[in-house]
């Protein structure tokens, strides 16, 4: 026991970094994943005490029917003080059940509301930056209901505007999860002191441009999204430079999401506005067409994920952007094609957009391979030289049989995981069996041929009519890749439990028995609805 109690004494703050405090004893409704695993709860506060040292983060969790409450913070008294907490998450959680009877048929006073939301913040800010006068990177995190009531757009209307007295002085990193950037955050941030700013699934963007701009110089991560108020372009638009162009001179880290914004000429840099950008992410369609963007990216830049047109794949080819090798340090790529450019996209695209992801640099590791229209790209992938420190592929919109697939696999020496589509050539009966003479024709011709060292892989079954298809191709595939140790199979299906049983009776069969190795096969269902996996636990017994 003692030495239980000693390790549990050494391990206890490697675990519990994050402490927990729910205002006015705050209920987190099961819809909302509010993590709260190796958090401390404030009601524990003797162990809190022990541990405060290696607490970086506090999680507040606020009910937002409480701050219509003259009374509503009344009750909040804390004493302890988190030194080294260096993060305050503050979550307002909309509990409609909550609110007075009146509140919930739209019957509560406004000029209550006006009065009782922002007094109450201040009193949430007066105590919590009291607990916690050394944080700075604040996060808000929101998540309106959707039989929201009149009260509830009030209350967030209010609560909104006052969102500036939650900051404190000293912060460098904002984060906003359904929070828009209003005036109240302008004011109480300090010009060029933000180093890191995420604003995500905001309906006002009146501000954020703004906030942006501001830190321009000090920023090195920045997530931003496009609307109808905010034009990415403009980030990089300076009509008092001389050159036109405003340069992120720190900026690290790029995420752009949903952006639907054009590309005007009269908005493309002049020179590279992002000199030090490592990772670019961008949903949507890009909208820097210059390929002064990447102008020093070829030695820098170690992540790229964004969607391509016709009209940038021509113009880059024709910069040398998109050269083979042309990138010497990226780690991980992701080109896609938007959505908007449906009409434009062909086998020809396909074949060009593919060589260019597998050859765009030798040292990818994590891969991922495109093909929105599911045109035949399986000759196109045998022609390629792949990277040889590729750890990480994916290819689940490309359909490859058997034999192409396990060819594929084992070209790639230093492959751990994949993600493929999987298409079977082989004779199924009407639900999906394959006769055994066709599975003994293919051991025969493929085992033991495999030099793949890929452990996990996860198979696309959407394109399969019947489950019990897939799970025999799966079966089979793993049978014939030895060193596959789990194996996922993508579905549809809300019968999870069954699929698997079909798995545990496919891997029964005769024909199957004199591999021992296959029992060892970890396999799971990962349904497409929630991307969460259904496994089946190892070893197998036969």
């Amino acid at each position: 026991m003692s030495v239980c109690r000693v390790w549990r004494t050494a391990m206890y703050p490697r675990f519990y970094q994050s402490a927990l405090l729910r205002i006015n004893n705050c209920d987190i409704p099961p819809s909302r994943k509010t993590p709260t695993k190796h958090k401390i709860p404030f009601a524990d506060s003797p162990f809190l005490q022990n541990y405060q040292s290696s607490v970086r983060e506090l999680v507040v969790c606020i009910d937002m029917s409480v701050l219509i409450s003259r009374q509503g913070m009344s009750q909040m008294s804390i004493d302890l003080t988190l030194g080294s907490v260096q993060r305050i998450i503050f979550d307002f959680i909309p509990n409609v059940d909550d609110l007075p009877e009146p509140a919930r048929s739209n019957l509560v006073d406004n000029s209550l509301i006006s009065e009782a939301v922002p007094q109450n913040l201040r009193a949430v800010a007066e105590r919590i930056l009291a607990i916690a006068p050394n944080a700075r990177n604040i996060a808000f995190h929101r998540t309106m209901p959707f039989r929201a009531s009149l009260t509830f757009s009030s209350m967030d209307f209010y609560m909104t505007k006052c969102l500036g007295v939650l900051l404190p002085q000293q912060v460098d990193g904002l984060y906003s999860l359904g929070m828009p950037v209003v005036s109240s955050v302008l004011e109480a941030l300090a010009p060029r002191a933000l180093r890191t700013m995420i604003v995500r699934h905001t309906a006002s963007k009146e501000h954020e441009l703004e906030l942006a701009i501001r830190n321009h110089k000090t920023l090195e991560r920045l997530h931003t999204s496009g609307s109808r108020d905010l034009q990415i372009s403009d980030l990089i638009v300076d009509s008092s430079s001389a050159d036109g162009t405003r340069v992120f001179p720190q900026l690290r880290h790029l995420v752009i999401e949903h952006n639907s914004e054009m590309r005007p000429q009269s908005k493309q840099p002049r020179i590279n506005p992002f000199p030090r950008l490592e990772t670019l992410t961008c949903r949507g369609v890009f909208p820097f067409s210059s390929p002064l963007i990447f102008a020093d990216g070829h030695l820098r830049l170690r992540h790229i994920d964004i969607e391509l047109d016709l009209e940038l794949l021509e113009s880059w080819h024709h910069a040398h952007v998109l050269d083979k090798h042309a990138f010497a340090g990226l780690s991980f790529l992701n080109l896609g094609w938007t959505r908007s450019s449906h009409r434009h996209y062909s086998l020809a695209c396909a074949q060009q957009l593919t060589r260019t992801a597998v050859e765009l640099s030798a040292s990818t590791c994590v891969l991922h391979l495109f093909n929105r229209m599911g045109v035949d790209l399986s000759t196109t992938l045998q022609e390629i030289e792949f990277p040889q420190f590729l750890q990480h592929l994916e290819t689940k919109d490309i359909m490859l049989d058997v034999d192409q697939l396990v060819g594929l696999l084992s070209r790639l020496p230093r492959l751990r995981s994949a993600v493929v589509g999987f298409q079977c050539s082989l004779e199924c009966s009407e639900h999906g069996e394959v006769p055994e003479q066709e599975i003994k024709a293919t051991q025969e011709r493929l085992r033991g041929t495999s030099t793949a060292s890929v452990r996990e892989l996860t198979v696309n079954a959407h394109g399969y009519r019947h489950f019990g298809k897939a799970a025999e191709n799966a079966v089979l595939l793993a049978d014939m890749l030895p060193s596959v140790r789990r194996m996922g199979i993508y579905s549809t299906s809300r019968s999870l439990t069954s699929e698997l049983s079909i798995i545990d009776s496919i891997r029964k069969r005769p024909v199957y028995m004199d591999n021992e190795q296959l029992g060892l096969v970890k396999f799971s269902i990962i349904c497409s609805w929630t991307n969460e996996p259904l496994q089946r636990g190892w070893p197998f017994k036969q």
